[in-house]
């Protein structure tokens, strides 16, 4: 096939993006209003107000896109949490004009995300930004305007609002149990977890819950858990320079010896081996 080289001008860019849970102190209305737009989606229900309106409730799942200067409040009870991911970007040219043909007048747009397509988006985004592994740069800026082109080609539900968004793509083909479960694992990695942890997220009986994950995923909920906690030890040892020993501490592991073991049985070398072997000192 071929594509006309004017049309590979992709005029929008990435500032800045997090993941990750909190825990609010105090009860109050959180004020945000930013120079450039945002994306974010939460993964629980969330009382919410735009420019002073009145409160609303936002769905746990529901994307929002926010024009630049537009002022959003959410209230935070104090005791409670919240686990939310989002970008700040900017944008120029045709990327601009159709976001904001998406947000209006009101400075906002709402979008179903049945695949989970943004919410593992920017959690994709996040990771790769703090754990800066060699060629980041080219995989942030790949899955940015994935995630941007998604969200501009939207399509309208039957009401209109929200924008349904229909992800593709290897993340968003994982099974839905098989990626709530790896973004809760990421978003509590150095966390002692264990399997029962994992089957109260999703709301199952531990039992069952070993039993149906293996069908998506193709491996036992433990491995799941040890798989991604070597990754970001291998971020840490590659990237950060720290010892083993910081790392085991770091990622929750019982012991320097139990990190060590769980390492080699994934990897096939010690953890100090492998962090050699990528000329980095461990």
């Amino acid at each position: 096939g071929h594509i006309d080289k004017d049309s590979q001008d992709f005029p929008a860019w990435l500032h800045s993006a997090n993941s990750g849970e909190t825990l609010f102190s105090q009860t109050r209305w959180w004020r945000s209003r930013w120079n450039w737009w945002v994306l974010d989606v939460t993964g629980s229900n969330q009382l919410q107000r735009i420019k002073g309106q009145k409160p609303f409730v936002r769905r746990a799942g529901i994307v929002a896109l926010y024009r630049p200067r537009v002022i959003f409040e959410e209230y935070q009870k104090a005791g409670e949490s919240a686990h939310e991911a989002w970008i700040l970007f900017s944008a120029d040219g045709e990327v601009r004009k159709r976001l904001q043909a998406l947000t209006s007048e009101s400075g906002y747009r709402h979008f179903e995300d049945p695949s989970q397509f943004v919410t593992h988006g920017l959690r994709a985004i996040s990771e790769l930004l703090f754990f800066r592994k060699a060629g980041y740069e080219w995989h942030v800026k790949a899955s940015f305007i994935t995630l941007i082109a998604q969200v501009c080609t939207s399509q309208s539900s039957d009401t209109g609002m929200p924008q349904i968004i229909q992800g593709h793509g290897a993340r968003s083909a994982k099974s839905g149990l098989v990626a709530e479960i790896e973004e809760f694992i990421w978003s509590r990695i150095d966390e002692q977890l264990r399997v029962i942890d994992l089957a109260k997220r999703v709301g199952m009986g531990l039992s069952a819950f070993a039993h149906r994950y293996p069908l998506h995923s193709g491996e036992s909920p433990y491995r799941t858990i040890v798989r991604l906690k070597i990754e970001a030890a291998k971020g840490m040892l590659i990237h950060e320079g720290i010892t083993v020993k910081e790392a085991a501490a770091r990622l929750g592991f019982s012991s320097e010896f139990h990190f060590s073991r769980c390492f080699k049985r994934m990897e096939g070398m010690a953890p100090s081996a492998h962090a050699r072997a990528m000329n980095v000192k461990a």
